[in-house]
Formats: C-alpha cells, sequence, structure tokens
C-alpha cells in the first residue's frame, strides 16, 4: 500500500476529525471577543470602527484542520491537538483572512505550534478571568443576602413549594431568558442555598418569610404583564432597591435561585 493510501485511510479513520460546523453569529462574536477584535498572529483589527460594512474582517480559522491534506495531516498529526474534536471551540481561533489563508495553504509545523500556544494562552487568560469574575460575584451575592435577610415582614402570600423543572416554566418564544437564568442556577444555586442556610434563625431571618416576600412581588407583577422578561427584570430591581447593592449580577443569581426554586414563575399550563 502506498504512502498517500496509508495516510488517508489513517484520515479517514482518525475520530478527532468531524464535519465542519459553521459557527453561529453569537459563537463568531465569543471567537471574536476572545482575541479581542485583532488579530492573534499579525495584529490587525477584526471589526470595521465606522460605519457599518457587510464585509467581514475576520475568518473563524480550524487550528488543526478539520479536513487535513495528506500533505498537512502527514506534517502535523504527531503533534498536540486542543479539545476533544475538530470542531470544538478548543481548535477554532478567529484570524484575519490573510493570515487564515496562510494557515490553510502554507503552514508549518512551526505555524501549527505557535497558533496552537496562543490559543492556549487565550483559553488560560479566559479562564482565569472567569474564575476572578465569579469569585468577585459570589462576594457581591453573599452581600446581598445579608441584607436581604434583614428585609421586614410585609406583603405576604402563599407559596407554592411543589418543584417544577425549568424546562416547564418557559415557552419556545422565552429561551434566552431560560438560559440566562439557567446559568446562575448552575453555576450559584448550591452556594445561595449555604447562605440561606446559614442564615437561617439569626436575627429572626426565616428563608419562608423571605420567599413570601419573594412571591408577593412576582404576584403583584403576574397581575399587570405576562411577559417573563419584564417580570423577572422588575423583580431583579425590586432586590436591588431593597439592598442597595451595586452588583445587578448579583440579584439576577438570587432571583434565579427563587425561579428554581418555584417561588416565581408558574408551570406553564399545556
Amino acid at each position: 500500500m502506498k504512502k498517500n493510501e496509508i495516510i488517508l485511510k489513517a484520515i479517514s479513520a482518525d475520530p478527532y476529525l468531524k464535519e465542519r460546523k459553521s459557527p453561529t453569529e453569537a459563537e463568531q462574536q465569543l471567537y471574536l471577543k476572545e482575541v479581542l477584535f485583532t488579530c492573534p498572529l499579525c495584529g490587525k483589527d477584526l471589526r470595521h470602527r465606522k460605519q457599518k460594512k457587510n464585509n467581514k474582517l475576520y475568518e473563524i480559522a480550524h487550528i488543526f484542520p478539520n479536513s487535513p491534506t495528506v500533505e498537512q495531516y502527514a506534517l502535523l498529526n504527531t503533534l498536540q491537538r486542543l479539545g476533544d474534536n475538530s470542531e470544538t471551540f478548543e481548535n477554532k481561533i478567529a484570524l484575519c483572512k490573510d493570515c487564515h489563508d496562510q494557515q490553510d495553504y502554507h503552514t508549518t509545523q512551526e505555524d501549527y505550534l505557535n497558533l496552537l500556544q496562543k490559543k492556549q494562552k487565550l483559553l488560560q487568560n479566559t479562564a482565569l478571568h472567569e474564575a476572578t469574575f465569579t469569585l468577585g460575584l459570589e462576594l457581591e451575592i453573599a452581600n446581598v443576602v445579608r441584607r436581604i435577610c434583614c428585609l421586614r415582614e410585609d406583603e405576604l402570600a402563599q407559596l407554592n413549594y411543589t418543584p417544577v423543572k425549568l424546562s416547564k416554566k418557559f415557552s419556545v418564544n422565552e429561551l434566552l431568558l431560560k438560559n440566562r437564568i439557567a446559568m446562575y442556577v448552575t453555576s450559584y444555586y448550591p452556594y445561595i442555598r449555604d447562605l440561606f442556610r446559614e442564615m437561617e434563625g439569626i436575627n429572626g431571618f426565616r428563608l419562608d418569610t423571605l420567599s413570601l416576600q419573594i412571591k408577593c412581588c412576582f404576584t403583584k407583577m403576574e397581575t399587570i404583564s405576562n411577559d417573563k422578561n419584564a417580570i423577572f427584570d422588575q423583580i431583579v430591581e425590586w432586590i436591588n432597591t431593597k439592598t442597595l447593592t451595586t452588583s445587578k449580577a448579583a440579584c439576577e443569581a438570587v432571583v434565579s435561585f427563587f425561579v428554581q426554586n418555584c417561588e416565581v414563575f408558574h408551570e406553564i399550563t399545556e
């Protein structure tokens, strides 16, 4: 069997290589933000600064090619790869068109490793930023919880303690709000729950009482509007005002905790 035939067979059997998947507009923005809208290889600006233009200054490039030629595969196969497969976020990066062409058609092992290392650095910086952001938000959430625990007992209403999954509380037209709340629930629900547990009984605080207050606030909003985005934002603003906090994200995380606990938003009636 000829060498090229062996390599072609290896390419077809390589589990890392997946069918090309075009990034969505939202995903493209993530790639651009990752490189701060600047080509990481040559420094060119990847966005128009003045009037709106249709032509893009960037392309989303594969670091390890998802459809390598025989020559590319022979050159790069033994080198490190990023991500679980060729279509993961880790194996793609925003480049200017000139650098993308160079990377696609004239790459060397040195070029490949240089781009791979740049992506690794970007991923590390993003992880560090998110870790720092998360720590800061946790401190803000704790501040919100401490302050909200001092609210007076008023405007009480009956609670619904029957668990309802988030997926049953939102229609297909409310996907963005659902995802926004799900992000907070996934990241902070146990943390907020433990904070409330620690505060239970201190200075007379009861989570049930707080839940009733949140529920009452929601009930009043519900009589005015069926727009869940508006209701969510209003309750966030309510908590923000009550606690005098400067962190809207922390308030959103706390309201999301109550959404998960069924204090906010009923199950959709089929």
